[in-house]
């Protein structure tokens, strides 16, 4: 198949400013309004602090900087200065709200280093972190709220084409009309070469032909924004594929047939080559060694804190039914090595991780102990995992680690699965405060649950690690859990 020729020329109704002030400034200065309130937040914030405080020791302009400079460099650390259009409102709250508490810890960690925390009012520095709080939801969340809005209604909606199969056509338009949110919408879709036909969607549009019909049409039409989705045949090679849609005027996306959730695609340089990271990351060596530091208070507090519940649960176990206190099963940590991971003994036997066709526990387990189905619901037997944080082979949270035969079952199933293991295993974890754990009866389960591990690897913070923990006060009681 020949190549169509280059795209000479766009239609003359392409202009910048179509679509009015939501229409144009909104669809083409996003970055330039996300730059603007970089500025507004800390000025609004500060401009807050100065109308709740009476009064304090320190000058005025010292304050008013201290707040300013502290909100300016912390926010943007909670990635909130960037595109949402294609993002959960519910995400951007908790950064918005863990960005903030950041915000006020680093200035009462200031005011009680410099010993004038003293010197402010509490119920005024109180009302000035709800309003400040108030203020950056109404900033962010309320703002683009709105913006949703205006783009269910038609507003500052983006016009896009499509090149593919019908089948990746038809699913690309049901990802459309499923975020209605985004303000993305189909208006041309354009067939790759020997396409078997297949029965379309009433509220999609009809194929407007192949690459040739696209050239003639993307020179007759307006459009925002290209997408295409079929790699390449040996009739028609990537590299020409590549050279058509480089010749047109217009931002062109690839949208790969074969990805799944849990890659995250973040683009490299090799030289003057270009690398794709599809999994996997390196993260901040500091964040990391911050992390370790606050696994070993933590486990050291909860380890004091819990020594009496601890010994008890051990003579119980000890004394109900036969067997050891301690059962130690080997699970694959970080890297894929195996280690022994702690629990109180709940069952009646002790089978080891890698014992082949291990099962998992199920609602009415014979071999759970009457003990023992108690702690695992309570998610008291994982308790002595402490131990396991404090040596160093888990952590507070991460993917929580499962037995090596189901490793083994599972990886040959769900792509990406040994991703997991990029990270340190955790006591407790995302999917678990999500509601994925216990037992993993249908495929579907664990893919949930790994879907949401990797998630947590590629959104890591210590902030978010801080909000694991405080979920998991509130979870430890599973029904799932047997």
């Amino acid at each position: 198949m020949s190549i169509p020729s280059p795209i000479l020329a766009t239609h003359p109704s392409q202009h910048p400013t179509r679509g009015g002030l939501t229409g144009g400034v909104l669809r083409l200065y996003g970055k330039d309004i996300n730059r603007l309130l970089r500025v507004l937040d800390p000025t609004l914030i500060t401009a807050l602090f100065l109308l709740a405080e009476s009064g304090s020791a320190i000058p005025l302009p010292i304050r008013a900087l201290a707040v300013f400079l502290f909100t300016a460099l912390i926010l943007p650390t909670g990635k909130l200065y960037r595109s949402y259009r294609q993002t959960s409102l519910w995400t951007l709250v908790r950064r918005v709200s863990t960005s903030w508490a950041l915000v006020l810890t680093a200035l009462l960690l200031l005011g009680f280093l410099l010993k004038i925390s003293a010197t402010f009012s509490r119920l005024e520095m109180s009302l000035w972190a709800l309003a400040g709080w108030i203020l950056l939801l109404l900033n962010h969340v309320g703002s683009r709220k709105l913006l949703r809005w205006h783009r269910l209604r038609g507003g500052n909606t983006r016009t896009i084409a499509f090149w593919g199969t019908p089948s990746q056509a038809i699913e690309f338009h049901r990802k459309l009309l499923q975020l209605p949110w985004i303000g993305l919408r189909l208006v041309a879709w354009f067939e790759a070469p020997h396409s078997e036909p297949l029965r379309l969607p009433p509220t999609m549009p009809p194929s407007s032909g192949g690459l040739r019909e696209m050239r003639l049409w993307l020179n007759s039409h307006d459009v925002d924004q290209i997408y295409f989705s079929y790699l390449s045949s040996a009739e028609l090679p990537l590299e020409q594929v590549l050279r058509f849609f480089g010749d047109t005027c217009k931002p062109v996306y690839y949208l790969p047939s074969w990805a799944n959730s849990s890659m995250q695609f973040e683009v490299d340089q090799l030289g003057d080559a270009f690398t794709i990271n599809l999994w996997g990351q390196e993260g901040s060596y500091i964040d990391h060694r911050i992390k370790r530091l606050i696994d070993l208070v933590g486990a050291s507090l909860a380890l004091v804190l819990l020594a009496l519940p601890l010994l008890v649960i051990a003579l119980l176990v000890a004394t109900i039914s036969a067997g050891p206190v301690f059962f130690a099963q080997t699970r694959y940590g970080l890297d894929g090595r195996p280690f022994n991971m702690l629990k109180f003994r709940t069952m009646t036997v002790t089978e080891d991780g890698s014992t082949p066709g291990l099962q998992q526990a199920r609602r009415d387990d014979p071999r759970v102990t009457p003990l023992g189905r108690i702690l695992r619901r309570w998610s008291l037997d994982e308790l002595p995992q402490l131990f396991n944080v404090l040596n160093g082979s888990m952590s507070l949270v991460g993917p929580r680690p499962h037995a090596v035969d189901h490793n083994e079952h599972y990886r040959h199933l769900i792509p990406g699965y040994m991703q997991r293991h990029s990270f340190k295993p955790g006591m407790t974890g995302l999917a678990q405060v999500e509601g994925w754990r216990g037992e993993t009866a249908e495929l579907d389960a664990m893919a949930r649950r790994v879907e949401a591990d990797l998630r947590y690897q590629r959104e890591w913070s210590l902030g978010m690690d801080v909000r694991i923990l405080l979920r998991t006060l509130f979870k430890l009681r599973s029904r799932n859990a047997y």
